[in-house]
């Protein structure tokens, strides 16, 4: 389940397949893609490590399966914050009592003296503009938030015609041939195929403190054997490269 909740749209079909230096996007699911060949992967994503996809073939899965994201939820409206505001304990509280409040005079035998409703009014007013100046703070937040995201987008360097090129993460698509170093951050569940002296923390993925090394050698899976929490093979998005490339 942890590992689910960090793979990206594009890669939610199971498998971007990527090495240490490189990446291969697929156009289905594939089982086990730490069990696969290089010549199997490639065929299967119709892609080539050597060469990468080309211009066009990228342009087409992108439009296809979407940007390299996660999928957002709609961003909700002023109105909704406001009214989200209403529903919090304390403010139901005070509402009632303020309804309470101006019931009890409305009954009382002062209810024609206008002042007898000043507490129900004020607490009423109170909790109105709190509750609006909570909503406004919140949705600006949230614009801020969009804004700064948008500013410190992520790139990657992929393989496209032969040639490394830098795109940004949300461009990422199956079959991309991803070139990962120190210091980068996995744009998308990947199947390493070359890698030299790799380390990806993983701490955020499975709490595994201790960087973990990897490999683009394939491990036959042996009968009793214990199964590791990710496959050597393998790195998940989200995960940061520590050391190697």
């Amino acid at each position: 389940k942890r590992l689910q909740q960090f793979r990206l749209k594009s890669a939610r079909h199971a498998g971007v397949e990527f090495s240490a230096r490189r990446s291969v996007a697929m156009s289905s699911p594939l089982q086990d893609p730490d069990q696969k060949t290089q010549e199997e992967l490639e065929k299967h994503y119709g892609t080539s490590v050597a060469q990468g996809l080309s211009g066009k073939q990228a342009e087409d899965i992108l439009a296809r399966d979407g940007p390299n994201e996660l999928e957002k939820p709609p961003k909700p409206t002023l109105l909704m914050l406001f009214i989200l505001q209403l529903t919090g304990f304390v403010i139901v509280l005070l509402l009632v009592a303020a309804l309470a409040s101006i019931t009890v005079n409305a009954t009382g035998p002062n209810k024609g003296d206008i002042l007898s409703y000043t507490t129900g009014k004020a607490i009423f007013v109170i909790v109105i503009l709190n509750a609006g100046i909570a909503a406004w703070t919140e949705h600006k937040a949230g614009d801020a938030l969009e804004a700064l995201s948008k500013m410190t987008q992520a790139s990657i360097f992929v393989l496209r015609d032969g040639k490394e090129v830098k795109v940004d993460v949300p461009d990422v698509v199956r079959g991309d041939v991803v070139i990962l170093g120190t210091g980068d951050v996995v744009p998308a569940d990947m199947r390493l195929v070359e890698a030299d002296d790799v380390k990806v923390s993983e701490m955020a993925l499975t709490g595994e403190p201790d960087d973990v090394a990897k490999t683009a050698k394939l491990k036959v899976k042996k009968p009793g054997e214990p199964e590791k929490l990710t496959p050597e093979n393998m790195v998940f998005s989200g995960c940061s490269v520590t050391n190697g490339k």
